[in-house]
């Protein structure tokens, strides 16, 4: 068979699979109500419907996606009906406890400046107005509020050392009588090292680390504790796995660390009267199952474990949805976000459009098979 006519029967293949879709779409067997699970409005109900226990410790909300603002709204939402309970005050996210303590501060300070927070984040998907939406709102909440009384700002991930090696310094700074000069002389060498990318002496200090974490986790003031986790982090970078030679090991590492480090920052809520805690991240993390590229153990399997199996998880998903992400292979100077369009075949997602406002919730404890 010659080129030419290799080429003239592959148009026709492609020129009848063209046809033949709009075929199925017109009559409806794509996108129709065919697709629709009986009964489901039944057992749909809205976010505002959703309850979550008041024994669960743990409530973990999902994004299947780290692009769709309706992920990030659902944060604020989820949160604002804790406090509502009086069983919450804190929420913690997925990113390094270090820029954490930052947005703390900013939260319970009436001159910060939120939006120049938001634009230097390390973490670019939460360079968006909905985080500083919920910023706003956590920093507006605490204005009339005790320290005891206000909302919490927490990190649970471990991805570099940076921010915590900054802040650290800076609590030095203003407690020389819990950490010493030397010390604090320490600490600023280290971080003179790695602005020129040497990392080494950061590796070189790993007891100074674990032993520094021990010391300020055993004091008796909040501040201390909340930054002996953050020390904690550093150590917990340390000790990671090498992701390019082992990916697997790598993630099963950072969610165990992720899973322990908010199990010290829910002891921490526990001793300012609160009894639960909200952790977001994205949905392969805070799922209680096993997920690929997370490890054998995801972070929510490793908290349900831990809370013995106090741990309600709201997962995420959309149908036909624009993600506002970061394209790959682009950084620093080049680096870029796009919107993209997807649809998804999740046909749980697509019963949404039998829903007012398109949105549902399906609370699956409360399903039979």
């Amino acid at each position: 068979m010659n080129t030419f006519k290799k080429l003239f029967i592959g148009s026709i293949a492609l020129i009848a699979v063209y046809f033949g879709l709009i075929i199925v779409f017109q009559s409806g067997l794509i996108g129709s109500s065919a697709r629709k699970i009986d009964g489901i409005e039944e057992k749909g109900i809205s976010f505002e419907e959703l309850t979550i226990p008041e024994d669960i410790k743990v409530v973990g909300i999902g994004e299947a996606t780290h692009g769709n603002s309706e992920f990030q709204t659902a944060k604020l939402l989820m949160l604002q009906k804790q406090v509502d309970t009086g069983l919450c005050r804190s929420i913690a996210f997925e990113m390094t406890p270090g820029e954490a303590a930052e947005i703390n501060d900013a939260i319970h300070d009436p001159d910060s400046d939120l939006e120049e927070l938001v634009g230097k984040t390390n973490y670019p998907i939460y360079d968006t107005e909905q985080m500083l939406e919920l910023y706003t709102w956590m920093r507006d909440y605490n204005m009339d509020k005790s320290y005891e009384e206000s909302i919490m700002f927490y990190g649970v991930d471990m991805q570099g050392p940076d921010k915590e090696l900054a802040y650290l310094s800076g609590f030095a700074e203003k407690h020389p009588d819990i950490i010493d000069e030397s010390e604090k002389a320490q600490i600023d060498e280290i971080i003179a090292s790695i602005q020129n990318y040497d990392y080494s002496s950061v590796d070189a200090s790993r007891d100074f680390f674990e032993s520094l974490s021990e010391r300020l986790l055993s004091e008796n003031d909040y501040d201390s504790k909340y930054v002996g986790i953050l020390t904690n982090s550093i150590v917990q970078w340390i000790d990671a796995p090498s992701f390019e030679e082992r990916p697997n090991d790598y993630g099963e590492h950072r969610d165990l660390c992720m899973a322990k480090n908010l199990k010290s920052e829910y002891d921490l809520e526990v001793e300012r009267g609160y009894s639960q805690i909200i952790i977001t991240a994205h949905s392969g993390h805070v799922m209680k199952g096993s997920a690929l590229s997370y490890g054998e153990t995801a972070m929510g399997a490793q908290i349900d474990k831990i809370f013995e199996g106090s741990y309600f998880v709201v997962g995420t998903e959309f149908y036909n949805a624009t993600v506002n992400i970061h394209t790959a292979g682009t950084y620093d100077e080049e680096y870029e976000r796009k919107d993209h369009d997807y649809c998804s075949e999740d046909i749980l997602a697509y019963q949404a459009k039998y829903f007012d406002g398109d949105c549902y919730c399906l609370d699956f404890t409360k399903l039979t098979e």
